[in-house]
């Protein structure tokens, strides 16, 4: 795996890649946004404690979760608020979830994705851009930068999230051909 000072930035950078689908995957068995937040945080800090056991990239979704599934095991049995998934269904949710990812792995789907926010006009990007940034800016925010009205905004944002739909779905179906 990478050296020591490549690492943290390497950790970083597959949590961020990889948030989503882990995120997704906690929600899924705890059902509960706070305690999905509060358990994404122990497997976050997990990872970045155990980072250096990890053998390539290309194995870091599955064994990321992996840990998030033993954390979730551990927090439902602290939780007494409601009654814990069987373990057995957990165990399925898991080989579920590799099932999808190793249909279409999260990285496959972000090239696809970049290929077409490239082909999008330039506005259209900086509209995505505003509306996914960092920075929290609401769509009103970006509405009144763009000089237009919120619903105006929300449509075309709309229309914009279709034309990438098709045009991932598109690609993806070209390099399954292929």
């Amino acid at each position: 795996m990478p050296t020591e000072t490549g690492s943290q930035s390497e950790v970083a950078r597959l949590l961020t890649q990889y948030r989503r689908a882990l995120y997704a995957y906690i929600y899924a068995c705890v059902r509960n946004s706070a305690d999905a937040d509060d358990v994404f945080q122990e497997v976050s800090i997990a990872v970045v404690e155990s980072f250096s056991q990890l053998e390539t990239e290309a194995g870091f979704f599955p064994w990321a979760r992996e840990i998030a599934h033993r954390r979730v095991l551990a927090h439902q049995r602290k939780s007494n608020r409601e009654k814990p998934l069987n373990p057995q269904v957990l165990s399925a949710l898991s080989e579920a979830t590799e099932r999808v990812e190793n249909q279409r792995p999260l990285s496959t789907r972000r090239e696809k994705l970049q290929e077409c926010l490239e082909r999008l006009p330039s506005l259209s990007r900086e509209l995505i851009a505003r509306c996914y940034n960092d920075q929290g800016e609401s769509v009103g925010m970006v509405a009144e930068q763009f000089g237009q009205k919120v619903s105006a905004v929300y449509a075309r944002m709309h229309r914009i999230r279709v034309i990438l739909r098709d045009c991932i779905s598109q690609r993806l179906q070209e390099e399954a051909a292929e």
